[in-house]
């Protein structure tokens, strides 16, 4: 051992394997001199990663760190944590390694399931890599898991209803925590409190039976479903989309869609539903029950920059409210502050949530824009 060597902090037994030695130990023929380990052999990949970021200044590891997700920062703080310090050589020899196995061409990487396993496992504890592995090989580049977490949740969960508890609580824990309490909050309480008794214990699932579940949802339950859904009309959808637009461009795309693509703005401006529209689609009776569902300060904004780009829908809200309301809240404006236009816009775009809430929810019932534009043909 040399002097660089012996001077070399102790570190906590590492986890990974050393920087390969190549050669043989054995070989009768002596080399020239002893030759040391390189420097840094000693530390784990996990802390070499975490010095070679260290290393980088906050300006240059800024963006490599933003890609990284929090799991393996955790795992590179963790590392760093139990490093003291580091011997100049040290870091010297992990950039050299690194940089050494950046330039070497006939350096090939094995990839593979092993190899996959095997490299997580510097990184990350074993249960993060058993449920990473899982999802591994799964045709079309998207887990069935993922699949599900974009699925109707009152189908999810009546699909759920007729499978075992014990099937139930391991699909369930293989979503995400979101979206498994409100499938579980559609369950009746007899198998909702059946399945937190399993999910109350470790659940372990062998790698074959997760492939034969996920197989299994697939097949049962995902196929059909894409099989039952009808293509979306591309007026209704864009004209969903143009709900959350400024008005400014909204202004402009609508008339751009009506030089280019005519003929689905009929189902664009039917489904559509601005601040500008409520005289025509709101019925008078529904407006103090939106009022209700909004704060104060944001019904004000939304009803001060009214003013300015719909005054018509500021006189009908006033209208069909009390009197008494509709002087207090006059009064309230002539205090409020001027608030920014993307702000206001955001009021009246909350405004416009609270409506759709109420008439999804069934509450009130929106005038279809068909029967005016038919009304105004005769």
């Amino acid at each position: 051992m040399n002097a660089s060597t012996s001077k070399a902090i102790a570190l906590p037994s590492p986890g990974g394997q050393g920087t390969p030695q190549r050669g043989n130990e054995s070989s009768s023929v002596a080399p020239p001199a002893v030759q040391p380990r390189p420097a840094g052999a000693h530390l784990t990949t996990a802390q070499k990663a975490a010095l070679i970021i260290a290393a980088l200044g906050p300006e240059a590891a800024g963006p490599i760190i933003e890609r990284i997700e929090d799991k393996h920062l955790r795992s590179f703080a963790r590392a760093y944590a139990h490093l003291q310090s580091i011997p100049k050589e040290v870091l010297q020899g992990v950039v050299q390694e690194f940089v050494g196995h950046l330039g070497t061409d006939n350096n090939d990487i094995k990839g593979g399931y092993e190899e996959t396993r095997e490299l997580l496992s510097q990184f990350i504890g074993s249960d993060d890599i058993t449920r990473l592995m899982d999802d591994i090989d799964v045709p079309g580049g998207q887990t069935v898991w993922e699949k599900l977490e974009r699925t109707p949740d009152d189908a999810f969960a009546k699909y759920l209803e007729k499978q075992s508890p014990q099937l139930v609580a391991v699909v369930l824990s293989k979503i995400s925590t979101e979206q498994a309490s409100r499938i579980l909050d559609l369950f009746d309480e007899g198998l909702s409190r059946q399945v937190i008794l399993r999910l109350s214990k470790p659940i372990q699932a062998k790698r074959e039976a997760l492939k034969v579940l996920s197989d299994t949802l697939d097949r049962d339950f995902l196929s059909p479903l894409r099989r039952s859904v009808k293509t979306r009309d591309p007026g209704e959808m864009i004209g969903a989309m143009m709900n959350n637009i400024g008005s400014e461009k909204r202004e402009s795309l609508l008339g751009f869609i009506s030089d280019s693509v005519p003929s689905i703005l009929t189902g664009v401006r039917k489904s559509m539903l601005t601040f500008q529209d409520i005289p025509d689609r709101v019925p008078g009776n529904a407006i103090s029950m939106v009022i209700k569902e909004l704060e104060t300060a944001d019904f004000l904004q939304a009803v001060k920059f009214g003013k300015q780009n719909a005054p018509s829908s500021v006189e009908f809200i006033f209208k069909n409210i009390s009197q008494r309301m509709a002087k207090q809240y006059e009064e309230q404006l002539e205090d409020l502050k001027k608030v920014s236009i993307e702000d206001a816009e955001k009021a009246q775009a909350m405004f416009m949530v609270a409506v759709r809430k109420l008439a999804n929810a069934g509450d009130i019932t929106l005038i279809d824009p068909e029967i005016e534009e038919e009304g105004g043909e005769d």
